[in-house]
């Protein structure tokens, strides 16, 4: 029974001999990540915000990646994703490739194949920029608004989300659909 006793002593001796270097060297710390360009202070995978005033959540966004910007006071946003929570309980989703949130303003503008959908329509342009203490969204450029009877084109869009009003200030074409067929204005 003693030479088992002697023999785990030495086993138990050549393990600690054989594994407690690798131990020790795997419990050095990693190597430090490399230094972010002068002009950013942070830089972020996988963010999501979301926004809270009055006690109400007003959007929630999310995003594959973002840069704070120090010099411009904003974070950079790639593959966005925002919900927006109206008054009355319906959301509007709104995608797009890239985009920007000011960090005292709160305002967001994207950029890049951006679509939005509400309940009733969806619209699809290259820009759009939502101003959260107003509730608007504005979209300068072309774009397209569906519904399920009515497809338009323009340019320069306003949706005002605390008030239920759409406007479209340059028209370019209308599209309704009818049981019969399509009517073009």
């Amino acid at each position: 029974m003693g030479w088992i006793h002697g023999r785990c002593q030495r086993l138990a001796l050549c393990f600690f001999v054989l594994f407690c270097p690798l131990s020790l060297a795997a419990a050095e710390p990693p190597p430090s990540p490399p230094p972010l360009a002068p002009d950013k202070q942070g830089e972020m995978k996988e963010i999501r915000l979301t926004e809270i005033q009055d006690g109400e959540k007003k959007w929630v966004l999310k995003a594959d990646n973002a840069d704070y910007v120090r010099d411009k006071d904003r974070i950079l946003l790639t593959q966005v994703w925002v919900e927006i929570y109206g008054v009355d309980g319906n959301t509007s989703l709104i995608t797009g490739d890239n985009g920007f949130i000011g960090i005292k303003t709160r305002d967001l503008t994207l950029q890049g194949n951006v679509k939005a959908k509400s309940a009733e329509y969806e619209f699809s342009s290259e820009e759009v920029h939502y101003n959260p203490q107003t509730r608007i969204l504005s979209v300068p450029g072309p774009v397209r608004l569906e519904g399920p009877r009515l497809a338009v084109e323009g340019k320069d869009l306003t949706v005002d989300l605390k008030n239920h009003t759409l406007v479209l200030a340059h028209h370019s074409q209308t599209k309704l659909r009818l049981r019969g067929g399509l009517w073009q204005f």
